[in-house]
């Protein structure tokens, strides 16, 4: 199946993201087993070459979920997010009003979301995109989690977190956010 096949035709913005970013989280085994081909290949190596945030922000906006001028698909950087500023993707009180501090409340989460980790002292540390059922994917994952890897569009299980992650690599001293993706322009 290709990216063009999987999103169906009225999808809400969303589900069209939770579709485009399972898709490519599940391709993870394939392209380090070189079975991956076409346009598939083409958008998982794009997504597996940029920094976190940048490539939510780009498989957001490959779905059509976010509009938004500064994103293309040949650019390196977006500069709508840095590890000092998510506030573009999570609003400027985030940790404060947008804040996940369960597993539970993880799991009640609108599925196709912007998923954030912030540091106590504000530093962005991470981006992913909420799939379902506390399921995520992104790149870059292992500043997160221990099954995380350093280059890869991945699928992994965001609950970690807060069980057998919570103490990773700072992770006691950082807060999950989230973001709705409604269609809006970022």
């Amino acid at each position: 199946m290709t990216i063009m096949t999987l999103i169906p035709q009225g999808a809400d913005p969303a589900r069209r993201v939770r579709l485009l970013a399972n898709r490519m989280g599940e391709c993870f085994t394939a392209a380090k087993n070189n079975t991956l081909n076409g346009v598939d290949l083409t958008l998982y190596q794009r997504l597996s070459s940029l920094q976190c945030w940048n490539s939510a922000l780009l498989c957001a906006w490959a779905a059509k979920g976010i509009n938004s001028t500064s994103i293309t698909l040949t650019a390196s950087e977006f500069g709508l997010a840095s590890n000092e500023d998510h506030g573009k993707i999570f609003g400027p009180n985030a940790v404060r009003d947008k804040a996940v501090r369960s597993a539970a409340q993880l799991l009640a989460l609108p599925q196709g979301c912007f998923i954030g980790f912030v540091s106590s002292t504000n530093i962005f540390r991470h981006c992913m995109l909420h799939i379902s059922e506390g399921w995520g994917a992104g790149n870059k994952n292992d500043c997160i989690f221990r099954d995380g890897h350093t280059v890869g569009f991945e699928k992994l299980d965001l609950t970690k977190f807060f069980f057998a992650d919570s103490n990773h690599n700072g992770n006691e001293y950082t807060t999950m956010v989230y973001a709705p993706i409604k269609g809006q322009t970022i």
